[in-house]
């Protein structure tokens, strides 16, 4: 059967028939989703405030758990908000959820309740409880932001992520799918397997986390391998688009994706564990669309919204999911809103961000105030010669440590990172420096290149800031 073929027997017959498996609506879903992102900025609106009000209505009757938080919260833990329905609620935290857990799923909720265990990027589990309805809208949007990329539902993809797929029902969404799967990150690669996948089953859309597909393109790299290699450019696959999630797409792994494989790679965000697609580059791959159809994003900071320009946190109310409504929920991910009268060339009116900037505590503070934020440390290691690896951690308010892995001589790293870092916070922060074999895996599998002891608060309500010397 024609590639194309598929695709039509995949959204006529074997979509549906997913659905009936699992007890969801992802096909009807996409379908709304696939039209709703050309309605204009006024309708997207009315769609948004209209499921916010109704959401928040169900979570006042049937919780017992929000209705004793936003009675009893103190003014420190409420915000502002550019929506009126959410203006001076609190922002919840992932503790009081995990304390509140015996609360879920709301009784009065009676659709199917999907359970999702994640240790997040501390390794202390954590258990979000989805509805169907929102499992259903989670999908959609992962296919709607992956169409954006040059995925088309039913042509073989093939996707790197950090872990095995061993439950049936995967495997068997990932024949359907045409989906390849590879466990793939810093400790665990084959690329020899990946390029045979990419070649043979003529894949033609890459997902992945982005630290993984940097990792490939480097290591195709090192073989002379490459799109613009013009003698080597066989091996690469002749690719429609190129995906990354998952953690932050530093330029540095953009430049080395695209140079390898020799097409653009979009950028989305969400937090799988609490089943949320929240933004995503389009095919311009430039600003993030926000997706108001079924989430409301703020980025706060100090109990306000974020001005552009200004970092703040990541705090979502899911407009679809009633079996455990996440209100005001605190990501611990920091962003840069969009300007007010920022557009994007694709047409789309849906509402836009500037940029993700990682976790929260990956945020280094120091005593004059400066924020050091990841990027600043990946442009400033990028440009050393000899750093393999790198790690910044800060357990003092005024002194970081740099842990490296070198391939040659320490050479003038030293000096030239301590004048950075003194030129960034006003001389105000001190710099200690670590030479090991290699730096170890979180226990969530990725490279955590920065971590802050100190940014323990909600960017949300509060700057993160370091305690009194």
């Amino acid at each position: 059967m024609s590639p194309s073929g598929y695709s039509t027997l995949f959204r006529r017959a074997l979509f549906p028939a997913l659905d009936a498996l699992n007890g969801t609506r992802v096909s009807h879903t996409l379908a709304f989703l696939e039209a709703s992102q050309w309605l204009p900025a006024e309708r997207l609106q009315e769609l948004q405030e209209t499921k916010l009000r109704a959401m928040l209505d169900w979570t006042e009757r049937h919780s017992a758990f929000y209705r004793q938080l936003w009675r009893t919260a103190g003014a420190e833990r409420r915000a502002a908000s550019a929506h009126p329905a959410l203006d001076g609620l609190p922002v919840v935290t992932k503790e009081e959820l995990r304390a509140a857990a015996a609360e879920f799923p709301l009784p009065a909720y009676r659709g199917k309740v999907i359970r999702v265990e994640t240790s997040g990027s501390t390794g202390r589990p954590m258990t979000f409880l989805r509805s169907a309805e929102q499992e259903s809208w989670f999908w959609a949007l992962r296919l709607r932001m992956w169409q954006w990329g040059g995925y088309v539902p039913g042509e073989p993809y093939l996707t790197l992520n950090l872990n095995p797929r061993t439950a049936w029902r995967k495997q068997l969404q990932d024949v359907l799918f045409r989906c390849s799967y590879h466990g793939f990150n810093a400790n665990r690669h084959d690329v020899d397997a990946v390029l045979r996948d990419l070649l043979q089953r003529r894949v033609r859309c890459l997902v992945g986390y982005a630290s993984s597909l940097y990792l490939l393109s480097e290591a195709l790299r090192r073989r002379g391998a490459s799109a613009s290699m013009v003698p080597m450019a066989p091996i690469i696959p002749r690719l429609a688009g190129i995906l990354a999630t998952g953690d932050t797409l530093f330029p540095s792994y953009r430049r080395s994706i695209e140079e390898t494989f020799g097409v653009g790679v979009v950028d989305y965000y969400g937090a799988g564990g609490e089943g949320l697609h929240l933004a995503s580059q389009c095919e311009e791959r430039g600003l993030y669309h926000l997706h108001v159809e079924s989430s409301v994003v703020e980025v706060l900071k100090d109990g306000r919204p974020a001005r552009p320009g200004e970092i703040g946190e990541v705090v979502v109310t899911q407009l679809d999911n009633r079996a455990m409504p996440l209100v005001r929920y605190a990501t611990e991910d920091a962003a840069l809103p969009a300007a007010a009268d920022a557009r994007c060339p694709c047409g789309r009116a849906l509402p836009l961000l500037a940029g993700v900037q990682g976790r929260v505590p990956d945020i280094v503070v120091a005593p004059d105030g400066s924020a050091l934020v990841v990027h600043f440390f990946t442009i400033l290691f990028e440009h050393l010669p000899g750093i393999r690896q790198f790690q910044v951690r800060q357990r003092a308010p005024e002194r970081i440590t740099v842990r490296l892995v070198m391939d040659g001589a320490q050479g003038t790293i030293e000096p030239a990172v301590r004048e950075a870092v003194a030129r960034a916070t006003a001389g105000s922060l001190a710099v200690d420096f670590e030479y090991v074999d290699d730096i170890p895996l979180a226990p969530s599998q990725k490279r955590r290149l920065v971590i802050s002891e100190l940014c323990s608060a909600p960017l949300a309500l509060g700057s993160p800031a370091p305690p009194a010397r």
